[in-house]
């Protein structure tokens, strides 16, 4: 499933409740119980903010990629793009991907199709998705 810009939106609204009391628990292993001390400078707080932003983003998409690639592929995946075979699945292999927070480990899935004698990786329903 693809996220149109209004559905990231409403995702968004959504977990309001759940970034505040993350922001909650930050401030407070960052700072101690009482949170952001008088005469925080604030540029030093937006640093501490941007950096666990970014941390965050690594880790959402981490944990994303390693909880999909516990759940077994979709009935879609597991036919050759060429022939429309079911394929044999071959173990999955670790490679990097390039995001715009960093690279990210994958465990790329892998099959092949003994009709077409292709091995592919069924990571989606065209290149590149």
């Amino acid at each position: 499933m693809v996220m149109k810009p209004q559905d990231v939106s409403a995702t968004l609204d959504g977990l309001e409740p759940a970034l505040r009391a993350a922001a909650k628990n930050v401030l407070r292993h960052a700072y101690g119980p009482d949170g952001l001390p008088w005469g925080t400078r604030l540029d030093q707080a937006e640093d501490l903010a941007v950096q666990v932003a970014h941390r965050l983003a690594q880790l959402i998409l981490e944990v994303g990629l390693e909880q999909q690639a516990q759940r077994p592929l979709p009935d879609a995946l597991r036919l050759c793009p060429c022939c429309g075979q079911a394929v044999a699945d071959q173990p999955s292999q670790q490679r990097p991907l390039r995001t715009s927070v960093g690279d990210i480990a994958w465990q790329q899935p892998r099959a092949y199709c003994t009709r077409c004698r292709r091995a592919f990786s069924p990571s989606g329903p065209e290149p590149g998705h």
